[in-house]
């Protein structure tokens, strides 16, 4: 099980670097402010949020920051992070997945 929480550790840290450098090429602030914001969210779901005998649960902090609508923008954004439709579209799914991923370790 360490092993496997380890690896699941360092794909959270590969993914979270990925958004990082999508963060790091914004013009805007608030862009890049909330791209590190899910960058961190998802590097600790993958890590220390996905403890074996946890209730599967993120705190709602981190929820909040793994939120699609937080880092694709909603209808009451004034403007959007500066992504291209293929990396929203993997953006998305990569946080679906940090959101879930607590639900996938055997609860003892």
């Amino acid at each position: 099980m360490n092993e496997v929480l380890a690896e699941a550790g360092e794909v959270g840290r590969v993914v979270a670097g990925w958004v990082r450098s999508l963060a790091a090429r914004q013009a805007e602030g608030r862009h890049c402010a909330v791209l590190e914001r899910a960058a961190d969210a998802i590097e600790r779901a993958a890590g220390r949020e996905v403890v074996p005998g946890g209730d599967g649960q993120l705190a709602e902090e981190l929820a909040y920051d793994l939120a699609a609508g937080v880092v694709t923008g909603s209808p009451y954004a004034q403007a959007l992070p500066d992504l291209v439709m293929g990396e929203r579209i993997a953006l998305v799914a990569t946080m679906d997945a940090a959101v879930t991923a607590g639900q996938t370790v055997p609860y003892r």
